[in-house]
Protein backbone atom coordinates (compact mmCIF):
# COMPACT_ATOMS: atom_id res chain seq x y z
CA UNK A 1 0.00 0.00 0.00
CA UNK A 2 1.74 2.86 -1.08
CA UNK A 3 -0.56 5.79 0.49
CA UNK A 4 -2.33 5.07 3.55
CA UNK A 5 -6.42 4.72 2.55
CA UNK A 6 -9.14 5.81 4.34
CA UNK A 7 -11.04 2.06 3.77
CA UNK A 8 -7.97 0.99 5.40
CA UNK A 9 -8.19 2.99 8.41
CA UNK A 10 -12.28 2.16 8.94
CA UNK A 11 -10.78 -1.41 9.16
CA UNK A 12 -8.60 -0.61 11.51
CA UNK A 13 -10.97 0.74 13.64
CA UNK A 14 -13.44 -1.89 13.50
CA UNK A 15 -10.88 -4.72 14.34
CA UNK A 16 -10.43 -2.15 17.53
CA UNK A 17 -13.75 -2.50 18.13
CA UNK A 18 -14.32 -6.02 17.68
CA UNK A 19 -11.34 -6.65 18.83
CA UNK A 20 -10.92 -9.37 16.62
CA UNK A 21 -9.62 -9.97 13.25
CA UNK A 22 -11.81 -12.54 12.43
CA UNK A 23 -15.17 -10.75 13.62
CA UNK A 24 -14.19 -7.95 12.12
CA UNK A 25 -13.74 -9.35 8.23
CA UNK A 26 -17.50 -11.06 8.68
CA UNK A 27 -18.77 -7.51 9.57
CA UNK A 28 -16.88 -6.12 6.41
CA UNK A 29 -17.47 -8.68 4.37
CA UNK A 30 -14.15 -9.12 3.35
CA UNK A 31 -12.21 -13.05 4.08
CA UNK A 32 -9.74 -12.65 7.08
CA UNK A 33 -6.70 -13.13 4.79
CA UNK A 34 -7.77 -10.34 3.50
CA UNK A 35 -7.75 -7.68 6.22
CA UNK A 36 -5.12 -9.41 8.08
CA UNK A 37 -2.82 -8.72 4.71
CA UNK A 38 -4.23 -5.29 4.80
CA UNK A 39 -3.46 -4.25 8.53
CA UNK A 40 -0.27 -5.82 7.49
CA UNK A 41 0.76 -3.43 5.01
CA UNK A 42 -0.42 -0.40 7.19
CA UNK A 43 2.22 -1.59 9.86
CA UNK A 44 4.70 -1.99 7.89
CA UNK A 45 4.21 1.19 5.82
CA UNK A 46 4.03 3.34 9.54
CA UNK A 47 6.89 1.04 10.12
CA UNK A 48 5.39 0.39 13.21
CA UNK A 49 3.25 -2.87 15.44
CA UNK A 50 -0.18 -1.56 16.22
CA UNK A 51 -1.62 -4.95 17.44
CA UNK A 52 -0.84 -7.00 20.15
CA UNK A 53 -1.91 -10.68 18.82
CA UNK A 54 -3.31 -12.57 21.86
CA UNK A 55 -4.53 -16.46 21.97
CA UNK A 56 -8.24 -15.17 22.05
CA UNK A 57 -8.42 -11.31 21.00
CA UNK A 58 -5.75 -8.98 20.26
CA UNK A 59 -5.34 -5.79 22.04
CA UNK A 60 -3.38 -2.66 21.07
CA UNK A 61 0.20 -1.13 21.44
CA UNK A 62 1.44 2.19 22.66
CA UNK A 63 1.71 3.08 18.97
CA UNK A 64 -1.73 1.39 18.10
CA UNK A 65 -3.38 3.68 20.60
CA UNK A 66 -1.75 6.47 19.59
CA UNK A 67 -3.27 5.45 15.81
CA UNK A 68 -6.17 5.10 16.85
CA UNK A 69 -7.14 8.84 17.91
CA UNK A 70 -5.96 9.57 14.48
CA UNK A 71 -7.46 7.41 12.50
CA UNK A 72 -10.94 8.15 14.43
CA UNK A 73 -9.96 11.92 13.98
CA UNK A 74 -9.71 11.73 9.94
CA UNK A 75 -12.30 9.44 10.09
CA UNK A 76 -14.79 11.79 11.88
CA UNK A 77 -13.21 14.48 9.65
CA UNK A 78 -14.17 13.22 6.10
CA UNK A 79 -17.63 11.92 7.46
CA UNK A 80 -18.33 15.98 8.34
CA UNK A 81 -17.33 17.35 5.10
CA UNK A 82 -19.41 14.46 2.97
CA UNK A 83 -22.64 15.78 4.75
CA UNK A 84 -21.43 19.28 4.68
CA UNK A 85 -20.83 18.51 0.50
CA UNK A 86 -24.23 16.65 0.77
CA UNK A 87 -26.32 19.29 2.85
CA UNK A 88 -24.98 22.44 1.60
CA UNK A 89 -28.60 24.06 0.48
CA UNK A 90 -30.19 22.83 3.90
CA UNK A 91 -28.85 24.22 7.13
CA UNK A 92 -28.19 20.26 8.85
CA UNK A 93 -25.28 18.62 9.45
CA UNK A 94 -22.88 18.49 12.76
CA UNK A 95 -21.65 20.94 14.81
CA UNK A 96 -18.62 20.30 17.28
CA UNK A 97 -17.67 23.21 19.60
CA UNK A 98 -15.93 23.05 22.92
CA UNK A 99 -15.90 25.60 25.93
CA UNK A 100 -14.60 25.28 29.84
CA UNK A 101 -17.05 25.01 32.41
CA UNK A 102 -18.23 29.33 32.65
CA UNK A 103 -20.92 32.09 32.14
CA UNK A 104 -20.46 31.54 28.58
CA UNK A 105 -22.38 28.24 28.23
CA UNK A 106 -25.40 29.16 28.66
CA UNK A 107 -24.81 31.85 25.89
CA UNK A 108 -23.97 28.70 23.82
CA UNK A 109 -27.09 26.40 24.43
CA UNK A 110 -28.75 29.31 23.89
CA UNK A 111 -27.48 29.38 19.99
CA UNK A 112 -27.30 26.08 19.56
CA UNK A 113 -31.09 25.67 19.88
CA UNK A 114 -31.84 28.81 17.52
CA UNK A 115 -30.04 26.56 15.16
CA UNK A 116 -31.96 23.06 15.87
CA UNK A 117 -35.15 25.32 15.85
CA UNK A 118 -33.81 26.79 12.18
CA UNK A 119 -32.48 23.24 10.54
CA UNK A 120 -32.94 20.17 9.78
CA UNK A 121 -30.89 16.85 11.61
CA UNK A 122 -29.30 19.65 13.10
CA UNK A 123 -26.45 17.80 16.09
CA UNK A 124 -24.75 19.80 18.26
CA UNK A 125 -21.46 17.91 19.59
CA UNK A 126 -20.87 19.99 22.89
CA UNK A 127 -17.44 18.91 24.87
CA UNK A 128 -16.09 20.33 28.42
CA UNK A 129 -12.47 20.91 27.73
CA UNK A 130 -10.01 22.88 29.14
CA UNK A 131 -8.02 25.75 26.45
CA UNK A 132 -5.23 23.82 26.43
CA UNK A 133 -7.60 21.16 24.40
CA UNK A 134 -9.35 23.47 22.73
CA UNK A 135 -6.14 24.78 21.17
CA UNK A 136 -4.97 20.94 20.32
CA UNK A 137 -8.29 20.14 18.86
CA UNK A 138 -9.18 22.93 17.05
CA UNK A 139 -5.16 22.98 15.26
CA UNK A 140 -6.16 18.75 14.49
CA UNK A 141 -9.32 20.55 13.11
CA UNK A 142 -11.63 17.87 14.98
CA UNK A 143 -13.22 21.47 16.09
CA UNK A 144 -15.64 24.35 14.96
CA UNK A 145 -15.33 26.68 17.50
CA UNK A 146 -14.19 26.83 21.08
CA UNK A 147 -14.28 29.23 23.45
CA UNK A 148 -11.41 30.31 26.09
CA UNK A 149 -10.92 32.74 28.96
CA UNK A 150 -7.94 34.41 28.45
CA UNK A 151 -7.25 38.34 28.07
CA UNK A 152 -4.17 36.77 25.42
CA UNK A 153 -4.27 38.56 21.76
CA UNK A 154 -4.61 34.40 20.67
CA UNK A 155 -3.45 35.64 16.89
CA UNK A 156 -3.39 32.45 15.89
CA UNK A 157 -6.98 31.92 15.57
CA UNK A 158 -10.00 34.07 13.87
CA UNK A 159 -12.13 35.30 17.39
CA UNK A 160 -14.85 37.31 18.83
CA UNK A 161 -15.12 38.42 22.24
CA UNK A 162 -18.24 37.55 24.35
CA UNK A 163 -19.80 40.26 26.19
CA UNK A 164 -19.25 37.62 29.58
CA UNK A 165 -16.14 38.93 32.10
CA UNK A 166 -15.10 36.82 34.33
CA UNK A 167 -13.82 38.20 37.42
CA UNK A 168 -10.70 36.01 39.38
CA UNK A 169 -11.27 34.77 43.24
CA UNK A 170 -10.98 31.87 45.72
CA UNK A 171 -13.73 29.61 46.25
CA UNK A 172 -13.76 28.23 49.99
CA UNK A 173 -16.18 26.00 51.89
CA UNK A 174 -18.81 28.29 53.20
CA UNK A 175 -18.72 27.01 56.58
CA UNK A 176 -14.58 28.28 56.98
CA UNK A 177 -15.67 31.74 55.89
CA UNK A 178 -15.49 33.71 59.27
CA UNK A 179 -13.01 36.61 58.00
CA UNK A 180 -16.22 38.44 57.01
CA UNK A 181 -14.93 39.72 54.24
CA UNK A 182 -16.71 40.09 50.47
CA UNK A 183 -13.37 40.34 48.72
CA UNK A 184 -9.75 39.25 49.25
CA UNK A 185 -6.17 40.54 49.14
CA UNK A 186 -3.24 39.45 47.86
CA UNK A 187 -2.09 39.19 52.13
CA UNK A 188 -5.68 37.23 52.80
CA UNK A 189 -3.99 34.42 50.71
CA UNK A 190 -0.57 34.14 52.62
CA UNK A 191 -0.25 30.73 54.68
CA UNK A 192 -2.74 29.49 52.63
CA UNK A 193 -2.86 26.15 50.34
CA UNK A 194 -4.57 26.72 47.33
CA UNK A 195 -5.39 24.84 44.34
CA UNK A 196 -4.84 26.06 41.13
CA UNK A 197 -5.99 25.10 37.20
CA UNK A 198 -3.96 22.69 35.02
CA UNK A 199 -4.58 24.94 32.22
CA UNK A 200 -1.27 26.02 31.40
CA UNK A 201 -1.71 29.66 30.48
CA UNK A 202 -3.74 30.67 33.45
CA UNK A 203 -1.86 28.16 35.39
CA UNK A 204 1.36 30.27 35.06
CA UNK A 205 -0.80 33.63 35.37
CA UNK A 206 -2.22 33.09 38.95
CA UNK A 207 1.60 31.82 40.14
CA UNK A 208 3.34 34.88 38.84
CA UNK A 209 0.58 36.92 41.00
CA UNK A 210 1.06 34.36 43.95
CA UNK A 211 5.01 34.59 43.59
CA UNK A 212 5.04 38.42 43.37
CA UNK A 213 2.42 39.66 45.88
CA UNK A 214 1.72 36.62 48.45
CA UNK A 215 4.90 34.70 48.45
CA UNK A 216 3.88 32.31 51.36
CA UNK A 217 1.72 30.12 49.78
CA UNK A 218 1.34 26.63 49.09
CA UNK A 219 0.18 24.66 46.33
CA UNK A 220 -1.70 21.55 47.16
CA UNK A 221 -3.09 20.51 43.76
CA UNK A 222 -4.17 21.18 40.44
CA UNK A 223 -7.75 20.82 38.48
CA UNK A 224 -9.04 20.77 35.31
CA UNK A 225 -12.69 20.89 35.59
CA UNK A 226 -15.52 22.77 37.89
CA UNK A 227 -16.95 19.50 39.49
CA UNK A 228 -13.32 18.10 40.36
CA UNK A 229 -12.42 21.34 41.98
CA UNK A 230 -15.32 21.62 44.30
CA UNK A 231 -14.78 18.00 45.55
CA UNK A 232 -11.50 19.00 46.33
CA UNK A 233 -11.99 21.73 48.03
CA UNK A 234 -14.98 20.77 50.22
CA UNK A 235 -12.56 17.63 50.85
CA UNK A 236 -10.59 20.66 52.73
CA UNK A 237 -7.02 19.78 49.96
CA UNK A 238 -7.35 23.24 49.74
CA UNK A 239 -9.03 26.87 48.44
CA UNK A 240 -9.30 27.11 44.71
CA UNK A 241 -8.36 30.02 43.01
CA UNK A 242 -10.94 30.34 39.63
CA UNK A 243 -13.56 32.20 37.89
CA UNK A 244 -16.96 33.65 39.33
CA UNK A 245 -19.79 31.01 38.95
CA UNK A 246 -23.97 32.44 39.23
CA UNK A 247 -23.93 29.08 41.99
CA UNK A 248 -21.34 30.45 44.28
CA UNK A 249 -23.99 32.51 45.52
CA UNK A 250 -25.84 29.86 47.71
CA UNK A 251 -25.20 26.51 48.51
CA UNK A 252 -21.71 24.77 50.19
CA UNK A 253 -18.84 27.24 48.78
CA UNK A 254 -18.43 30.94 48.71
CA UNK A 255 -16.76 33.14 46.15
CA UNK A 256 -14.24 35.95 47.43
CA UNK A 257 -12.89 38.50 44.41
CA UNK A 258 -9.32 39.05 44.59
CA UNK A 259 -8.74 42.91 44.28
CA UNK A 260 -6.24 44.49 41.50
CA UNK A 261 -6.82 41.13 39.09
CA UNK A 262 -8.11 42.10 35.69
CA UNK A 263 -11.32 40.47 34.52
CA UNK A 264 -10.80 37.59 32.22
CA UNK A 265 -12.42 37.64 28.53
CA UNK A 266 -14.50 35.18 27.19
CA UNK A 267 -13.38 34.52 23.90
CA UNK A 268 -14.72 32.15 20.55
CA UNK A 269 -12.53 30.89 18.44
CA UNK A 270 -11.91 29.00 15.45
CA UNK A 271 -8.55 28.01 13.26
CA UNK A 272 -7.86 30.77 10.27
CA UNK A 273 -7.30 27.95 7.62
CA UNK A 274 -10.87 26.41 8.32
CA UNK A 275 -13.74 27.00 5.86
CA UNK A 276 -16.97 27.24 7.65
CA UNK A 277 -19.61 24.91 6.74
CA UNK A 278 -23.01 26.30 6.21
CA UNK A 279 -23.96 25.73 9.95
CA UNK A 280 -20.58 26.36 11.63
CA UNK A 281 -21.33 29.99 9.48
CA UNK A 282 -25.31 30.36 10.49
CA UNK A 283 -23.66 29.62 14.45
CA UNK A 284 -21.25 32.33 14.18
CA UNK A 285 -24.10 34.73 12.58
CA UNK A 286 -26.22 34.03 15.52
CA UNK A 287 -23.30 34.48 17.93
CA UNK A 288 -23.11 37.47 16.30
CA UNK A 289 -26.71 38.81 16.93
CA UNK A 290 -26.82 37.74 20.41
CA UNK A 291 -23.79 40.13 20.90
CA UNK A 292 -25.62 42.59 19.83
CA UNK A 293 -29.01 41.95 21.64
CA UNK A 294 -26.98 41.84 25.09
Amino acid sequence: MDKMELRVLRYFIEIVNDKSITSAAEKLHISQSTLSRQIKDLEEELGTVLFERGPREISLTNDGYFFLERAKEIDQLVDSTSLTIQNNKVLSGDLYVAAGEGKANAYLTRTFTRLIDKGENVNVHFDTQDADQIFRNLDAGVLDFGVVYTNDSLDKYNKLSLPIENKTGVVMPRKDDNSGKDYFAASDLKGMRLLIPRQMDVHSQWVSYLDEYVRDYKITGTYDMNYNMRAMVMSGMGNAITFDKPEYETGDLVFKDLNYIDTVKTVLIWKKSRSLSRLADEFLKNIMSMKKES
